[in-house]
């Protein structure tokens, strides 16, 4: 079974990227910065000027 826990104290101070998962998690959580927008836009003028 998987035993994932979030550290509250590291995941309310996080700015940016990191992990959040609690030292006793059997799972690493990690937060990962993306701009969304941006790589959507990338592949849409991408797939257009094909």
């Amino acid at each position: 079974m998987l035993v994932i826990e979030i550290d509250a104290d590291k995941n309310s101070e996080l700015k940016g990227a990191g992990t959040i998962s609690s030292d006793n998690s059997r799972v690493k959580i990690v937060v990962v910065e993306a701009n969304e927008e941006k790589i959507i836009a990338a592949d849409t003028y991408n797939l257009c000027k094909e």
